[in-house]
């Protein structure tokens, strides 16, 4: 039920602008998977159309364009689960493989696309569009649909992925036909933009939804949905300079013994010992997901293959994150004790707990479709897209030892719906994150529960304020950078409707 495929998010982006006009786009891909046009949710990412404007935010204000732009072995282990306590009680405060890797690679391309930037202003901060892509259109090789939060590389640049765009290949899903099969891109804080890799050229993944990490060497690390020797996803590397190698292919169950993981969607983790650490959706003993390590130079493990039902979560589909005490943590989406989702612990040797079961309802969050931060206060923090006092969502406390408590319940009108990105901790302290829908109405008129998201602050005592209400696009995660700026990207909206960077500055950070 909870998994994430390229079809739905295509169908939506399908559409065109007079379509859209006549009709308001789906905010959700899950409207997709209830309707029975895709089987997919989806992820703590952004939720998308090809057309519409970015922009008018909370009390309204204005927007401007102005354009900048250029271009330029396999290893396997066993596996061994641990089930832990999984129903500590919650109280609510609102407001106030096997298989080893491929050898292919491919050097940079380069782009020709030209951005645009412009701002506007909201209750509590004013945005600015760094860059517009323009893939999809005539002419352009440029990416289109960033689904991913950008990473800041440590030469001051923002780095990224998108799900389509790029020279390689067409996409035909439902009655669409879709440009290019992804991209890696580079952008300056100025809004100059590069395309480093075009995705899909012979056995090279496909459709990368996860964002980039940047590995201790310098270089990027990756996943991709599909694509690959199999078909199933890969992980891939990506030099600064825009060289790719596909480290792992993903192999299908029909292929390997013990099964391999299959589609991925989230990011990977570096851990302490230098390897990556990942999650996939699908695939593994139970068909509903895995944990693996890969090092980097290509040698996977399937560390851990959820089992799903009542005692273990299935369908992974966020990132994991590294504790302080060197375990990883993370979220399924579904299975545990009510089957509305859990929070886990693994560690480095494959041994895995179910720490808490979201039981959903007015009481608590259901459906983690987020990835988990460790405050510095050493509990973790993160999202539901459901449950809560208006199952619009909340945001959520736990412990290391799985005592979990609802900070807030989103009420899905203007604080917000649908939480889907994994929070930050900003430099005061107080965590950041985005909604998927709620925010303005969807003709911008005014608050409702059909927005298309918000960016909010709360505090870790749980006092939510919103800081920006989204038109037309919404955001798939935040950074924050040294001087209090936001940086993020939106898979539609922007001069050409195929997405954008954009900064948000909020008064007083």
């Amino acid at each position: 039920m909870m998994q994430l495929h390229a079809e739905d998010l295509a169908m939506w982006a399908n559409e065109t602008a007079e379509e859209q006009l006549a009709q308001a786009p789906p905010k959700n891909p899950r409207d997709f998977r209830e309707s029975g046009t895709g089987q997919a949710p989806w992820l703590a990412i952004v939720l998308f159309g090809t057309f519409g404007l970015l922009g008018l935010a909370a009390c309204g204000g204005g927007s401007s364009s102005g354009g900048s732009s250029s271009s330029s072995s396999s290893s396997s282990s066993s596996s061994s689960s641990s089930s832990g306590a999984s129903s500590s009680s919650s109280s609510s405060s609102s407001g106030s493989s096997s298989s080893s890797s491929g050898s292919s690679s491919s050097s940079s391309g380069s782009n020709s696309s030209s951005g645009s930037s412009g701002s506007s202003s909201g209750s509590g901060g004013s945005l600015t569009i760094v860059y517009s892509f323009t893939g999809g259109t005539s002419g352009s090789i440029d990416g289109y649909v960033p689904a991913a939060a950008l990473i800041r590389s440590s030469d001051g640049n923002f780095y990224g992925t998108t799900v389509y765009g790029g020279q390689y290949g067409n996409q035909t899903i439902g009655s669409g036909n879709f440009v290019g099969l992804g991209t890696v891109f580079k952008v300056t804080p100025s809004g100059v933009e590069t395309v480093l890799h075009s995705f899909g050229n012979g056995v090279d993944g496909q459709s990368p939804y996860a964002g980039l990490i940047q590995g201790s060497d310098g270089n990027f690390y990756g996943t991709t949905e599909y694509g690959g020797l199999y078909s199933d996803g890969s992980v891939f590397k990506i030099t600064p300079a825009g060289f790719e190698t596909v480290l792992h292919a993903f192999t299908p169950s029909t292929v390997t013994s013990p099964p391999d993981g299959t589609e991925p969607v989230a990011a990977l983790i570096q851990g302490s010992d230098g390897n990556f650490y990942g999650t996939t959706q699908a695939g593994g003993e139970g068909g509903v997901g895995t944990v693996f390590l890969i090092t980097p130079s290509g040698a996977e493990t399937v560390l851990y293959s959820f089992a799903g039902g009542s005692s273990d979560g299935s369908e992974p589909v966020a990132a994991l994150v590294l504790g302080s005490d060197g375990n990883f943590y993370g979220t399924t989406t579904l299975g545990g004790l009510y089957q509305g989702g859990t929070v886990f612990k693994i560690t480095p040797a494959g041994v895995e707990t179910v720490l808490y079961s979201f039981i959903g309802g007015n009481s608590d969050g259901a459906e983690p479709v987020a990835g988990l931060i460790q405050g510095s206060d050493g509990n973790f923090y993160g999202t539901t897209e459901i449950g809560g006092a208006a199952n619009a969502g909340t945001v959520f406390k736990i412990t290391p030892s799985g005592i979990e408590t609802v900070l807030f319940s989103f009420s899905g009108h203007g604080d917000g719906q649908a939480p889907e990105a994994t929070l930050i901790q900003g430099n005061d302290g107080n965590f950041y994150g985005t909604t998927s829908e709620g925010g303005l109405d969807s003709d911008g008129t005014g608050f409702g529960g059909t927005g298309y998201g918000t960016v909010f602050k709360i505090t870790p005592a749980g006092v939510e304020t919103l800081l920006y209400a989204f038109n037309e696009a919404s955001s798939s995660g935040l950074l924050q950078t040294s001087d209090g700026s936001f940086y993020g990207a939106t898979g539609s909206g922007g001069a050409t409707g195929g997405g954008t960077v954009f900064k948000l500055t909020v008064s007083g950070n």
